[in-house]
């Protein structure tokens, strides 16, 4: 399966950097699921969780709080507010 990378930024640098074949997170107007090659994306992610799809149906489930994503160039950034 394809792969992009995710980042996880917080207030003092990178806190997560992997490359993974899915992300799921919870927007204002649902849940969305991201895959390598995504359309470019910019919005805004509510409190809850990040489900991300390591390999091998292996998932790593993060707890979040608010924050944006950007998807662009097959990189997902994610940038928390706290």
């Amino acid at each position: 399966m394809n792969r992009f990378t995710v980042k996880i930024f917080k207030i003092d640098g990178v806190a997560i950097e992997r490359e993974v074949e899915s992300l799921s997170c919870q927007t204002k107007s649902g849940e969305i699921t991201i895959l390598a090659n995504h359309h470019p994306l910019v919005t805004i992610l509510l409190k809850g969780y990040l489900k991300i799809k390591v390999q091998n149906n292996e998932e790593r489930i993060y707890i979040n709080n608010d924050c944006i994503l950007e998807f662009a160039n097959n990189e997902a950034k994610i940038l928390e507010f706290f």
